[in-house]
């Protein structure tokens, strides 16, 4: 049996307000744990070679980023990417909460990322609330 490792009270704030839209994730640099799964963590940054909004064919595959001014989305949730690209449901649009994704994502938001992640994404908003 899969284990999971969701659990989290999710990232965003007010889902109702939010705006995702479905594309493939995977992460071809993802190493397996012990149990040979690979995951990827609610709130990672998103990019693709295609823009992922103007196709919903899945030829727009979206991979984990650092470099912010390429984001196009935020995933937005933890997604086992074992079998290699899986649909996951990606934030465009809404407010997200850091405190809620796991240790290493939210080490990943820096003042520089978010200050670039205004331009890349203006509707999103990072706030860091217990």
């Amino acid at each position: 049996m899969k284990k999971t490792i969701m659990g989290n009270d999710g990232i965003l704030i007010d889902d109702g307000n939010a705006t995702t839209l479905s594309g493939m994730v995977n992460d071809p640099k993802a190493t397996a744990d012990t149990d040979g799964q690979k995951y990827m963590r609610a709130g990672t940054l998103l990019t693709s070679d295609k823009d992922f909004s103007l196709t919903d064919d899945g030829s727009a595959v979206l991979v984990p980023t650092t470099d912010a001014t390429t984001a196009q989305g935020i995933l937005l949730h933890d997604t086992n990417i074992a079998e290699g690209a899986v649909p996951g449901a990606v934030i465009v649009a809404g407010t997200i909460n850091r405190h809620r994704m796991d240790d290493d994502t939210q080490k990943a938001y820096t003042d520089e990322l978010l200050a670039a992640l205004k331009v890349s994404l203006p509707k999103v908003a990072v706030i860091d609330r217990n």
